[in-house]
C-alpha cells in the first residue's frame, strides 16, 4: 500500500469516527432538550388549568384566605396524578407590594427549597399564583438511560472498529514490507548456490584439462554437491515453513543418539563452509539419547549450528554441551558471535523476523530458521531457551524427552 493512500485511509477513518461520535452527542443532547421542553409545557399547562379552576371557585373578592390556597394545592396534586407525574411541589400566593410581588402564603413540601427547582406563575388579578416543582433533570436522564447506554456502546463499538482497522492497516503495511524483504532475501540466496553450481558444471564441460584431472574434477564436483545441498536445505526450510502452518508433517519419534546426529550435521556444514575456520568442541557422552523425530532433531541442530557460523566473525567457536535431568535431555549450542540485543531476543523465534543489527547486511537469510526450530522442538514435546549479549555470543538450550 502506498504511503499517500495509507495516510488518506487513516485521515478518513479519524474523520468518520469524529463525525459519528458528534452525531451521537448531538442526538442525545437534542433528545434531552425535547423531553425537558415537553415536561415544562405539560407542567405549565396543568398549572394553568388548576389556577383557572381555583379562581373559578373563589368568591370573586380580592381577599383570598388560606382555605382557597389549600384548594389550589389539592387541584395541582390532582392534575399531577392524572398526568402520572411524580414530583415534589409547592404553591405560593404573591401580592403586589411596592412594585414587587411578595409571598403572602405558601403551602407544600418544605424540603423543596433545597432542591434544583422550576417555577411557573399564573396571574389571577390582583394576585399571582406560583407553582414550584423539582427540576426534572435527574428523571429525564434516568428515562434516557437506555438510549444513553446504547449510544455509549455504539460509540465504543465504533472506537473498537476504528482501532482494529488501524491495526489491520499497520499489520498489512508491515506484512507488505516483510514480503518484499523476504522475496529479496530468498531470491538472493537461491541465486548464489545456483550460480556457483552452474559455474562449476560449465567449467567441467568447457575445460577438458580440468575434467581429466581427478583432483580438480573431484574439487569441482564437491563444490557443486555442496551448493546443491545448500540449495536443497533452503528450499526444504521454505516448504516446511509453509506447509507446517496448514498440515504439519507427521512425526516419527524414536530413541536417537545425539552424538550421531551432531556428527552428521557438522560433516554437512563443514562442506558448506569450507572457506571458514571453525573451532568446534563438544561435551556429549556416547549414551546421550533423546526420544525425538530423527529428521526434526537434524533440522534443529542444522539451523542452530548454521546460525552460529553465519553470525560469527573471524574464527568460529562453537560448543555443544549435553546433560540429563530427570526424564529430560538438555543440549545447548553456544557460540562467541555477534550476539543479540536484549530488546530483540523475545522476537527472534517469530516467523520472518530478523535482527536489526548491521551484521545482517552481510549475512543473508529470511527469518524462518529459529521459528522452524522452536516449532519442531515444541511439537516434539520440548522447550527452548535463549541467552545472548551483543559481542559476547549466543547460547540456545533445547530440552527434549529422554524416554518415550
Amino acid at each position: 500500500m502506498k504511503r499517500s493512500r495509507f495516510i488518506s485511509l487513516f485521515v478518513l477513518a479519524i474523520l468518520s469516527m469524529a463525525l459519528l461520535t458528534m452525531v451521537e452527542v448531538v442526538w442525545s443532547v437534542r433528545s434531552y432538550r425535547e423531553m425537558r421542553n415537553s415536561y415544562n409545557r405539560q407542567i405549565e399547562s396543568l398549572f394553568a388549568e388548576a389556577a383557572w379552576r381555583y379562581a373559578d371557585n373563589s368568591d370573586g373578592t380580592t381577599n383570598i384566605n388560606l382555605g382557597p390556597l389549600e384548594a389550589l394545592y389539592a387541584l395541582v396534586g390532582e392534575q399531577l396524578r392524572t398526568s402520572a407525574i411524580q414530583t415534589r411541589y409547592s404553591v405560593e400566593l404573591l401580592m403586589p407590594l411596592g412594585g414587587e410581588h411578595v409571598v403572602v402564603s405558601r403551602l407544600g413540601d418544605d424540603d423543596i427549597v433545597t432542591l434544583r427547582t422550576l417555577s411557573f406563575d399564573s396571574s389571577v388579578s390582583p394576585v399571582t399564583l406560583r407553582l414550584t416543582v423539582e427540576d426534572p433533570h435527574t428523571k429525564i436522564l434516568t428515562s434516557m438511560r437506555g438510549m444513553i447506554i446504547i449510544s455509549f456502546l455504539a460509540t465504543l463499538l465504533l472506537l473498537f472498529t476504528f482501532i482494529y482497522t488501524l491495526r489491520t492497516l499497520f499489520r498489512a503495511k508491515t506484512l507488505e514490507h516483510i514480503r518484499r524483504d523476504l522475496t529479496h532475501n530468498i531470491t538472493h540466496e537461491l541465486r548464489t548456490p545456483i550460480a556457483a553450481a552452474r559455474a562449476a558444471v560449465d567449467t567441467l564441460r568447457s575445460t577438458p584439462l580440468i575434467a581429466k584431472s581427478d583432483t580438480l574434477r573431484e574439487e569441482y564436483l564437491a563444490m557443486t554437491h555442496s551448493e546443491l545441498e545448500r540449495l536443497g536445505v533452503m528450499v526444504d526450510s521454505i516448504l516446511r515453513s509453509s506447509l507446517d502452518d496448514e498440515e504439519p508433517a507427521k512425526l516419527r519419534p524414536e530413541s536417537v543418539q545425539l552424538q550421531a546426529i551432531v556428527d552428521d550435521v557438522l560433516s554437512s556444514l563443514r562442506l558448506k563452509y569450507s572457506s571458514r575456520q571453525i573451532d568446534f568442541s563438544s561435551d556429549i557422552t556416547d549414551d546421550t539419547t533423546l526420544w525425538v523425530d530423527r529428521a526434526s532433531l537434524r533440522v534443529i541442530l542444522l539451523n542452530l549450528v548454521d546460525n552460529s557460523i553465519k553470525y560469527s566473525e573471524g574464527v568460529v567457536k562453537i560448543k555443544i554441551v549435553a546433560s540429563s535431568k530427570d526424564a529430560k535431555t538438555l543440549f545447548s549450542v553456544e557460540d562467541e558471535g555477534v550476539g543479540i540485543d536484549n530488546r530483540e531476543q523475545e522476537r527472534v523465534f517469530d516467523k520472518f523476523y530478523r535482527v536489526t543489527s548491521a551484521y545482517r547486511q552481510t549475512s543473508q537469510g529470511y527469518g524462518i530458521g529459529l521459528y522452524h526450530v522452536r516449532t519442531l522442538v515444541e511439537r516434539n514435546g520440548g522447550s527452548i531457551e535463549l541467552w545472548s549479549a551483543p559481542k559476547r555470543g549466543t547460547k540456545i538450550t533445547v530440552t527434549l524427552p529422554k524416554y518415550g
